[in-house]
């Protein structure tokens, strides 16, 4: 084709035809022009469509992780409910109870044992990384949907740094030892272990004027109650994201 079109100008310039030959030469520059406009949109229609793919691909990964962080939090609020419910019977069984039976002892064991565990809430984050780091968020074009994307992380990040790190050092720093180690007692290990050790038994009068025990009671249950208050938090961000990615 170019050699077609050199062929023409060279007959154009022989024969003397100046005017044309230029007018032919300006008009194969706008051709060739046209064709460079022509392949950039084509080109530019390939990245779209390729963009798109690329968009549904990560909005389909947001949806997985993101249902999976529902789950998690739904079983660690769950758990949560579960220690603040024992507290409360810790609590009622210290206001009420002067002696316990085999039974009950066991089952007051079982009570304090529960609040040793702790909660941690650790989002699924792969996706959002991988989207930030390749794309900066463009690929996600619907404003309201990035801006949501990026605030529900953040609010995970500053709960992690600002919550759940500084739950987890009180828990081993304090609550568990403050729990754990006021409960060594004969029962305890006689039910742990088969033998007392000769250890004294269980007593409520002194365990309910030990201050550090009590300290780490009271700790616990306001800790889990704020704890659980973030996650149903961040649970109505991931269920309100979910929404809009489901709809994108």
């Amino acid at each position: 084709m170019i050699k077609f079109f050199r062929k023409i100008r060279q007959n154009l310039l022989s024969e003397g035809k100046t005017g044309k030959y230029f007018k032919y030469a300006i008009g194969e520059i706008i051709l060739v022009m046209i064709g460079i406009l022509l392949a950039l949109q084509v080109n530019n229609w390939n990245q779209r469509q390729q963009n798109k793919e690329l968009s549904k691909i990560y909005v389909e990964d947001f949806i997985r992780e993101i249902s999976a962080d529902i789950l998690t939090l739904n079983e660690r609020i769950e758990r949560n409910e579960n220690m603040i419910q024992n507290i409360t019977l810790i609590l009622t069984t210290l206001a009420t109870k002067k002696e316990l039976s085999k039974k009950e002892i066991i089952l007051f064991y079982e009570q304090n044992q529960s609040l040793g565990f702790e909660s941690y809430f650790i989002p699924e984050t792969s996706t959002f990384r991988q989207l930030d780091a390749n794309s900066n968020g463009s690929l996600i074009l619907d404003k309201k949907l990035k801006d949501n994307l990026y605030q529900y992380y953040i609010l995970n990040d500053r709960n992690e740094k600002n919550g759940e790190i500084s739950t987890q050092i009180y828990q081993h720093n304090f609550i568990t030892i403050g729990v754990y180690n006021n409960l060594l007692t004969g029962d305890f290990l006689e039910n742990e272990i088969g033998t007392s050790l000769n250890r004294s038994r269980l007593d409520l009068e002194t365990l309910r004027q030990n201050t550090e025990y009590m300290v780490a009671i009271l700790a616990k249950n306001a800790i889990t109650k704020n704890q659980n208050l973030q996650y149903q938090n961040i649970k109505l961000n991931a269920e309100k994201l979910l929404e809009l990615l489901k709809s994108y």
